[in-house]
C-alpha cells in the first residue's frame, strides 16, 4: 500500500521549537494535499477546577490566541489554501495526543524537539521520545537548526529486517513529494561473504520492486554503528535520517546510550521514524511493490 498522507497532526506546546517546526508540517501538507491539525494538550484538569467554566474558557481563549500566533508565523501566503484545524484537550500530553491520532485517522505526526539535554531522553526530550515509542503512525521529529533543505536527501538506515522493504517503499513515496535522493545505509560489524551476500540481496530486492531512480546503496563496516552514521551525516549535511521502529529498536538503543559527542549530531538532524511490521510475508511485499510500479 502506498504511503498516502491525508492528515498530519502537529502537537505543540507553543514554544519556539514548535514554531520552527511548523513549516515542515505545512510543507508536507501542501505537497501531499493533506489537511493539517494543530494539537495542544493542557496540563490542567479543567473539569476539576473550582471555577470550571471560567477556567475552561480562559484556557481555550489563551490557546486560541497561541494557535493564531503560531499560524501567523508562517511566512507569506504559500500556505493560505491549506485545510488547517486546531484541537485543544486537557490531560497528559502523550495519552491525549495518541487518543486523537487514533480517532482522526492521522497518517503522520510532525513535532518540534528541544535538542540535547543531560538525561536518557537526551536527543528529543521525554514527550517526543514517548510519542516515538508509542505512536501507531510515523513520526517526524524536527530539532532546532533544521531547515527545509533537509528534505533534499533521506538517509534510510536498514538492518535487513522483514519490514524494511515496506518501510522503504513508504519513505520513497514521501521522497517523491520533494524529489529527494535516498541513501540506504547498512553497517556490518564484519567484512565477510555473508554480510556482502545480505547487502547485495537487499539491494537487488529493492531495485527490482521499488521504482525510483534516485536511490543509492551504501555498505559500511564498523563494530559500532553510531560513529559510522555520525560520519555519514557529516558527509551529507542536508539530510533527513530515517529509522524503522520495531519492538527492540535502533531508537531505544540510541536513547539508552550514554550522552557522548556523536549524540549532538542527532540533535541537529530531522528524524523520520517509520513503523516496522514484525512479520511480513514476502509475497505481500512483492505484490504491493509490483502494483505501485505498474
Amino acid at each position: 500500500m502506498a504511503f498516502s498522507i491525508n492528515h498530519i497532526f502537529f502537537p505543540t506546546d507553543f514554544s519556539d521549537n514548535a514554531k520552527r517546526a511548523l513549516p515542515f508540517a505545512a510543507e508536507i501538507a501542501l505537497k501531499a494535499g493533506a489537511k493539517l491539525t494543530l494539537f495542544h494538550a493542557t496540563q490542567e484538569t479543567m473539569d476539576m477546577a473550582p471555577d470550571f467554566e471560567k477556567t475552561r474558557d480562559q484556557v481555550i481563549d489563551d490557546s486560541s490566541n497561541h494557535f493564531d500566533e503560531l499560524l501567523n508565523s508562517l511566512e507569506g501566503d504559500r500556505y493560505n489554501n491549506l485545510e488547517i484545524s486546531t484541537i485543544i484537550q486537557d490531560g497528559q500530553t502523550v495519552t491525549a495526543l495518541l487518543n486523537q491520532v487514533n480517532e482522526h485517522s492521522v497518517n503522520l505526526i510532525v513535532m518540534g524537539t528541544k535538542g540535547v539535554t543531560g538525561d536518557r531522553n537526551a536527543i528529543l526530550g521525554s514527550v517526543a521520545s514517548s510519542v516515538i515509542q508509542k505512536s501507531p503512525v510515523p513520526v517526524l521529529a524536527i530539532p532546532t537548526g533544521s531547515s527545509l533543505d533537509n528534505f533534499n536527501n533521506m538517509i534510510f538506515t536498514s538492518d535487513y529486517k522483514e519490514g524494511d522493504v515496506t518501510a522503504l517503499s513508504n519513505v520513497v513515496d514521501m521522497a517523491k513529494l520533494f524529489d529527494s535522493t535516498v541513501d540506504i545505509l547498512h553497517v556490518s560489524d564484519q567484512k565477510n561473504m555473508e554480510s556482502e551476500i545480505k547487502f547485495r540481496g537487499f539491494r537487488d530486492l529493492v531495485n527490482k520492486h521499488i521504482n525510483y531512480d534516485k536511490i543509492t546503496f551504501h555498505h559500511k563496516y564498523d563494530l559500532d554503528f553510531f560513529p559510522t552514521i555520525s560520519q555519514f551525516l557529516a558527509d551529507h549535511p542536508d539530510s533527513l535520517l530515517v529509522m524503522v521502529r520495531y519492538k527492540k529498536t535502533f531508537w531505544e538503543k540510541l536513547t539508552n546510550r550514554s550522552l557522548s559527542k556523536e549524540m549532538s549530531f542527532y540533535s541537529k538532524v530531522p528524524l523520520l521514524i517509520m513503523i516496522g511490521e514484525e512479520k511480513v510475508k514476502p509475497d505481500t511485499i512483492l505484490e504491493t511493490s509490483e502494483k505501485q510500479n505498474s
